[in-house]
């Protein structure tokens, strides 16, 4: 709601105007680091249609023996492959206007263009919109999320595999309750120990934790940690305090953190295995102004839509990490 204005419109306020310009800032929308992470080169793949999204799967290997001389061998026939479906995932915000605003928001009048600064606010409610449900788990008509991928608990069913029956296709967990900054073993923190636990069994299972998505309140912990030990680095001449980035790598792991995680949780997985699809079609696309005449109205409309789904090919390379303290 716009602020009302308390002057009286005497000499002195009506013979002066405001300073002003066309700079507008955003006091709303937040830092949206999953779905920034999820859109670089390598963890989106374009997709130019279809009704669901396939992916194919090894799930197991045939038997291998030993044998000599004239030993009867195994003839069985192996049954290896299977797939994975994932539903497309529809998000759209409107961009809407009437006809008389857009006309008072013309000429020398106009401080800025209130028509695109309609469309960018939806294009930023969109975002803000997949960047929860990255983070969250799905419901309804959204999209599935780290919760569902990297679960709390066993048995999840992702992509119509059931993870109790198919067990190839469980994702890893540690469950242990940690403060992040205490130290069980000496100068060793908990949290570290909690980070290499999960970090191991994706390693176990071939993959590379290549992403360390989590809160805000665990990346600060983890970065008090590596200040408290001394690991970030000092440059002596000119000294700036310390150096590096906001919130270090760990283990090769790029750390995301945003506000969207849930709280105590840290996912880790392989950027190779997680990926966000998106449709050509509705690749976080305007589709452009229409005008509103038809239903009796004068005014225009258009929307930003995005098709999207995140699907993994390896749930077993993923893996969270829950109950953690940080500060």
């Amino acid at each position: 709601m716009a602020q009302t204005t308390s002057e009286v419109w005497n000499s002195r306020w009506t013979a002066t105007m405001d300073a002003d310009g066309p700079e507008v800032f955003d006091n709303f929308f937040e830092p949206y680091n999953l779905v920034d992470h999820h859109r670089t080169r390598g963890l989106q793949m374009v997709d130019g249609g279809g009704k669901r999204i396939k992916v194919n799967l090894r799930s197991s290997g045939q038997t291998a023996e030993a044998f000599s001389g004239w030993d009867s061998l195994n003839k069985t026939p192996a049954d290896p492959y299977e797939a994975a479906f994932y539903n497309r995932r529809y998000y759209a915000a409107a961009a809407a206007l009437d006809d008389t605003t857009e006309w008072e928001n013309s000429g020398e009048e106009e401080v800025f263009d209130l028509l695109q600064g309609m469309r960018d606010t939806a294009m930023d409610s969109i975002l803000k919109a997949i960047n929860e449900d990255i983070g969250g788990a799905q419901a309804g008509k959204t999209m599935l999320g780290y919760q569902n991928i990297m679960a709390d608990a066993a048995g999840a069913t992702v992509g119509g595999i059931d993870s109790s029956a198919s067990t190839f296709w469980e994702s890893q967990r540690d469950t242990t309750a940690t403060t992040f900054t205490t130290s069980t073993v000496t100068n060793l923190f908990d949290g570290i120990t909690r980070f290499n636990s999960v970090m191991d069994k994706v390693r176990k299972q071939g993959g590379r934790v290549s992403t360390i998505a989590t809160t805000y309140s665990i990346a600060g912990a983890y970065r008090v940690s590596l200040a408290s030990q001394g690991y970030v680095e000092l440059k002596g001449s000119n000294i700036q305090g310390l150096k590096g980035e906001e919130f270090p790598g760990y283990m090769g792991a790029r750390m995301v953190p945003d506000e969207d995680i849930a709280a105590l949780h840290a996912y880790f997985y392989d950027d190779r295995n997680l990926k966000l699809r998106v449709m050509r079609r509705a690749n976080f696309r305007f589709t452009g102004f229409e005008s509103t005449q038809s239903s009796g109205q004068l005014g225009q409309i258009g929307y930003v839509v995005a098709g999207v789904q995140l699907t993994t090919s390896n749930r077993r390379r993923g893996g969270v990490a829950t109950a953690i303290t940080g500060i």
